[in-house]
């Protein structure tokens, strides 16, 4: 199979021709029709994400089975999947026997190679099926970015009737305020920047507030919001934003921030706030998330690519250029 292989730190990936894979007990392996690019692959790149090397990266895979191994009950040959970033616990440790995601022996896409080849090999337990009427495209995105936002706003347990402030709007949120949207909140875009008025509007946001100098006073000055889901790598932009949440209100972090959180302790009191980390919890909420999006209640604004320009576009997402999301498509012999 061919493969983009990253064999060294921020050195361009390489394409090689690799053993197929085959199953052992409870795996699959999936011919990969589609592969979506993450900040974390920027990440993994630079180094900055305890990975080994070599590496095939890519963690929005999405394709057809093509081998079941023995054990594997629930999947057949020719279905559709997506393979989640945790695919499978111990089964025997205390998170696993809660049924919680955060089993220390987790198996990732780490462990057995990601999605930017021609053959994927996954824990089945880590596979998802893909609505009938979702493309291959569209549903790469949500197997990280959509899966994220969307347990982001169930974590943040909006209540009808209550206000949902989306701050940025990159690659996770431009679907953070579609999601938002299609769960019937009021929907607000606080982003940094004026020109993306438009786009906010055109997501579906009911309001569009700009940070200016201050992101806590102008979404203040808006009403403020009783959830306020995070997707900016700005440390002070959420500091800040943390000022205009209205009492009992939740800010739930999903972005990689360039510095830490500051939240003055009386504000986060008096009246009560609460601040919460989040990233992809229970497969429903991703059963969830594509649901939505096989709905048309929700579109990931996608880049298509051949992975063959894996290098050219990594390096375009590094540098902030690509909107929203970029998705590979991968060549047949």
């Amino acid at each position: 199979m061919r493969a983009a292989v990253i064999t060294r730190l921020n050195q361009p990936w390489e394409f090689q021709d690799l053993p197929d894979p085959h199953p052992q007990e409870g795996q699959v392996v999936i011919r990969i029709e589609a592969s979506g690019l993450c900040g974390t692959d920027v990440h993994v790149h630079r180094g900055h994400f305890p990975s080994p090397l070599p590496i095939v990266a890519g963690h929005e895979p999405v394709g057809t089975i093509v081998e079941v191994g023995p054990g594997v009950t629930a999947l057949r040959v020719g279905d559709r999947v997506g393979v989640s970033w945790r695919q499978k616990g111990c089964g025997r440790c205390h998170a696993c026997q809660a049924q919680r995601i955060y089993c220390p022996n987790v198996q990732t896409w780490m462990n057995l190679g990601g999605g930017n080849s021609e053959l994927m090999l996954a824990w089945a337990e880590g596979c998802t099926l893909l609505p009938d009427n979702l493309g291959f495209i569209e549903a790469a995105p949500i197997f990280c970015a959509g899966y994220t936002v969307l347990s982001g706003l169930r974590d943040g347990d909006p209540k009808p009737g209550e206000r949902v402030a989306v701050l940025g709007l990159g690659g996770l949120g431009h679907l953070a305020v579609q999601y938002a949207k299609a769960l019937g909140l009021e929907t607000v875009a606080l982003t940094g920047s004026d020109h993306k008025r438009d786009e906010a509007r055109a997501l579906g946001a009911d309001l569009v507030v700009v940070a200016g100098q201050h992101a806590g006073r102008s979404l203040a000055a808006a009403g403020g919001a009783d959830v306020i889901v995070s997707t900016t790598n700005s440390a002070a932009h959420v500091s800040q934003a943390f000022s205009a949440l209205r009492p009992g209100g939740r800010l739930v972090n999903l972005g990689a921030l360039d510095g830490p959180i500051q939240v003055d302790p009386t504000v986060l009191m008096f009246p009560d706030k609460r601040l919460i980390g989040s990233t992809q919890g229970p497969r429903s909420h991703l059963v969830e998330a594509l649901a939505l999006v096989a709905a048309g209640k929700v579109k990931p604004m996608i880049e298509q690519y051949p992975i063959d320009q894996v290098n050219e576009v990594r390096d375009r997402l590094a540098a902030g250029q690509v909107r929203y999301r970029a998705v590979f498509t991968h060549r047949r012999p």
